[in-house]
């Protein structure tokens, strides 16, 4: 793992980005196509919804912006997740975006998957994976639907084991600080230790392979902590 601060996150040549929104701004969309391998495609994960034309929509975005080619990935059931043909198409991308959606069905559908080690595979040769809104979510340690009530602990409600890629995080997008972070610490409660990372619409943050830790767009990241 690599650490900067509280943070560990799974070694790799690439760059983790958690976007806080589904639909990344050009800022964002700058950032990303810095940081990218241009000899390698674009891959849309749209497991979170089934969103096949938010992906298309977004490939062409970027291409439009002079990124590379790319393709939508169809997975939309763990029997896709076990297809060689989807794992390959992940291997092979140069950025990886997992689709905004229903984050629980995301972490469920992939979890100890071919898909996710063609996903790993690529991180590790230096793709960019890149978890738009509710997409960001699996790659904590929990995953906890949003509309879980904050009287509610995590194993009374619809908590969800994640990927773990980074360790000991809940991962919340769509943040909005001065209403979620009450709410958070309330459900971190069950897990003493664990960081509940809040990411605002409009802002990413990117954890590279040199233990960067960078915030991209014009919102604060939000961290929370709950002590047993």
């Amino acid at each position: 793992m690599t650490r900067a601060g509280p943070l560990q996150w799974l070694t790799g040549g690439g760059w983790l980005v958690l976007v806080g929104n589904g639909d990344p701004s050009e800022e964002l969309a700058g950032h990303i196509l810095a940081r990218a391998d241009f000899s390698r495609p674009i891959g849309f994960l749209p497991a979170a919804g089934g969103d096949i034309a938010a992906g298309e929509r977004l490939l062409e975005e970027y291409a439009a912006l002079g990124g590379p080619s790319g393709y939508v990935v169809p997975i939309l059931t763990p029997a896709d997740a076990e297809e060689e043909e989807n794992r390959q198409l992940l291997a092979d991308a140069g950025i990886i975006f997992i689709g905004d959606g229903d984050p629980s069905v995301l972490a469920r559908t992939l979890a100890g998957t071919a898909a996710l080690q063609g996903m790993m595979e690529a991180f590790i040769r230096g793709a960019l994976i890149v978890g738009l809104g509710a997409g960001a979510a699996p790659l904590g340690e929990q995953v906890i639907s949003p509309e879980t009530p904050a009287e509610h602990r995590p194993k009374e409600s619809t908590a969800t084991p994640g990927w773990g890629w980074i360790r000991g995080t809940v991962i919340v997008p769509h943040f909005h600080g001065a209403t979620h972070s009450p709410r958070l610490r309330t459900l971190l409660h069950t897990w003493p230790g664990l960081l509940g990372i809040g990411i605002p619409e409009g802002t990413a943050l990117a954890l590279g392979p040199g233990g960067e830790v960078e915030t991209w767009g014009g919102g604060e990241i939000t961290i929370v902590v709950a002590r047993g």
